[in-house]
């Protein structure tokens, strides 16, 4: 802890020059990378196809001046990590409009993978806000109610459009169950405050068969958000309970969980993936589900007191962690890694180098701890260009040297 300390106080985030992205190269990347392979009409960029890819051109005019929102939006698009010299701006700048929650989406992503969780809660505060002020959370309010909160509805808002906020609210509904799951953070979306059905997941009510990934990842991830919701209600509430009766609820969350895995099949579903795209969408739904049952499990009171871990919450720790291998060692992005660690990747870290540390069974530990070395070395590597990240890999070294001293006890 120490070390850790020593990092965050010495911490300094150097802004480098933007790398030289001749106009061609920009263009084909926002074509290619986003709008021919990204876009979805649930998350669709608030801004004008013809102007983003005029944007290139624009930049080279001296009298042209971009706004900060539509240059964030932009320079996520070619690279995230550059708009970081943007954001201060942005802040004092943001208003209650679609491209700027849209760009307080993109930076959320950005901030938390920059181990910046204290910004991304801040920047997420700004969506909530600005969603509660445009209608986001009464898409679905009887039309007579008055809510002096938000933007009232207009009697010509296409269903496409109501579509399009109910996807979006659902969203910010399960990054706030992140957020308090992963952070401790207080509810920002509290129950009663919202009114929103869910949407249709073909937005626009035209199944294209190119968004059957995205739309399974809706379903099931928002059926995982209302089960946490559970688990988030049943441990933030004072309870006198028996212990048999507070292990049953847990015992329901964890088979409601282990039921979605199964409704919608989704180990299976990542081999069919045919793109990077649909291989992110369908393992965020795993990586969840996964963290969620370690969760759950632990969290029940008859594991509390145990010297040893269920074999179990082992066994879904161990499928995480190699399923994450796996991931980051055949995805040209696998630089993105780190807010998976963060949000899904180290409970299941912790409770593999526990499993080690605390068996003492020497031959039996050697492919756990060949997976423990490899997300440290994953993590040690990343932070040789990303100082932001050193605090990260301190931890995981610290975890890695206490599991080889169990591994390769002195003699």
């Amino acid at each position: 802890m120490a070390e850790v300390e020593r990092l965050e106080s010495a911490r300094e985030v150097n802004v480098l020059d933007p790398p030289a992205i001749t106009k061609e190269m920009a263009k084909r990347w926002v074509r290619l990378a986003y709008y021919e392979v990204y876009q979805f009409e649930g998350f669709r960029v608030p801004l004008e196809k013809s102007f983003v890819m005029s944007i290139p051109d624009l930049l080279e005019i001296p009298h042209v001046h971009l706004d900060s929102t539509s240059q964030i939006i932009y320079y996520n698009v070619l690279l995230q990590g550059i708009i970081m010299t943007l954001l201060d701006d942005w802040l004092c700048h943001i208003e209650n409009t679609l491209p700027d929650m849209f760009a307080a989406f993109l930076m959320i992503s950005m901030t938390l993978e920059g181990c910046n969780s204290e910004m991304a809660w801040k920047i997420f505060g700004y969506a909530c806000n600005i969603a509660r002020a445009m209608g986001f959370f009464s898409v679905d309010e009887p039309s007579d109610g008055q809510n002096s909160q938000s933007e009232p509805h207009s009697n010509s808002e296409s269903e496409v459009d109501k579509n399009r906020k109910r996807f979006e609210f659902w969203h910010l509904l399960r990054m706030d169950c992140l957020f308090r799951l992963s952070f401790g953070k207080p509810a920002l979306i509290p129950g009663g405050s919202w009114t929103v059905n869910f949407p249709d997941p073909t937005i626009t009510g035209i199944d294209d068969a190119s968004t059957r990934f995205i739309q399974i990842h809706f379903l099931a991830s928002m059926r995982l958000t209302l089960t946490l919701l559970k688990y988030l209600d049943l441990v933030g509430v004072e309870m006198q309970q028996d212990t048999d009766v507070y292990d049953q609820a847990l015992d329901g969350l964890i088979a409601e969980v282990q039921t979605i895995m199964s409704d919608w099949n989704a180990e299976e579903l990542v081999s069919s993936a045919m793109n990077h795209v649909d291989t992110w969408f369908i393992v965020d739904i795993l990586f969840s589900s996964y963290k969620m049952l370690i969760v759950f499990t632990q969290s029940k009171r008859c594991n509390q007191n145990s010297q040893f871990l269920p074999r179990h919450t082992v066994d879904v720790a161990r499928k995480s962690l190699r399923m994450f291998q796996s991931l980051m060692s055949s995805e040209l992005s696998a630089y993105w890694g780190i807010s998976l660690i963060l949000m899904h990747q180290f409970i299941p870290f912790f409770i593999l180098c526990g499993e080690i540390i605390g068996s003492h069974r020497y031959n039996e530990l050697e492919d756990d701890f060949i997976l423990v070395s490899w997300l440290n070395d994953f993590v040690d590597k990343a932070a040789e260009e990303r100082p932001e990240l050193r605090p990260i890999a301190a931890i995981a070294k610290a975890m890695t040297i206490a599991c080889q001293q169990v591994q390769f006890p002195a003699s």
